[in-house]
């Protein structure tokens, strides 16, 4: 099976977003997982990686701790952001508080944050098969500077 990857660049202006997010910690571990496993194992599934239930252990996890976001309201978790370098990756909402514009706020905050740092070019990856995805993207400043194909 194929799968197409594209490989986007932010193109926008500059962001200042006052989003307040806490970095993960290991009492945050099973709902991450579960939110992460709930907005990643159908696309998995569709496009037959196993397992389709990709999460990093809690281990993994630890040890990126202070690259990973977590948007906390009354409680409960909405969302995650991954920033690693000049990379934002796996950008996740619950599913219960999805279309409620937190994909975008989060989105906001990984690219204020890498510009911040200075990191250029801010980039990130997405399989074709998420268009939903594609398009907050595309939306919010990003361009394709690469398609790829990979065989699994």
């Amino acid at each position: 099976m194929d799968i197409v990857a594209y490989t986007m660049e932010y193109r926008g202006a500059l962001i200042n977003s006052d989003l307040k997010l806490v970095l993960f910690e290991e009492k945050y571990y099973k709902e991450y997982r579960d939110i992460y496993h709930d907005c990643f194992h159908e696309m998995r599934k569709s496009l037959g990686l196993k397992p389709y239930n990709a999460c990093d252990s809690f281990e993994q996890l630890q040890a990126k701790k202070n690259d990973v976001f977590l948007l906390i309201i009354d409680g409960k978790m909405v969302g995650s952001v991954a920033v690693y370098e000049n990379e934002i990756d796996d950008l996740i909402v619950s599913r219960i508080f999805q279309n409620q514009g937190y994909g975008k706020k989060l989105l906001a905050f990984a690219i204020g944050l890498l510009q911040r740092r200075n990191s250029s070019p801010i980039v990130l990856g997405c399989a074709e098969w998420n268009q939903k995805a594609i398009a907050l993207y595309k939306n919010n400043g990003f361009v394709v500077t690469a398609i790829k194909t990979v065989t699994v």
